[in-house]
């Protein structure tokens, strides 16, 4: 199978799930998140979000942005 045969249906990571917080996310500043056992830059799902994620704080990834995560805290 070359890259050409693959669609976007048959995306191979999903991009979805929990992940825990290594540099502070702030509504203003992105951060970074441990997903999947690999670091990426992450942002609030919710532009409007009113406090801030620190490092070890559980989220939800719930979609991305080029390579950046977007996500919410969980509870």
């Amino acid at each position: 199978m070359t890259l050409s045969t693959l669609s976007s249906s048959s995306d191979l990571t999903t991009f979805q799930g929990r992940g825990i917080v290594e540099r502070t996310i702030t509504p203003s500043t992105p951060g970074r998140v441990c997903f999947q056992a690999s670091y990426w830059p992450a942002r609030f799902f919710q532009p409007d979000a009113s406090s801030d994620l620190h490092p070890g704080a559980p989220v939800e990834v719930v979609d991305r942005d080029g390579l950046t995560l977007l996500v919410k805290p969980l509870p």
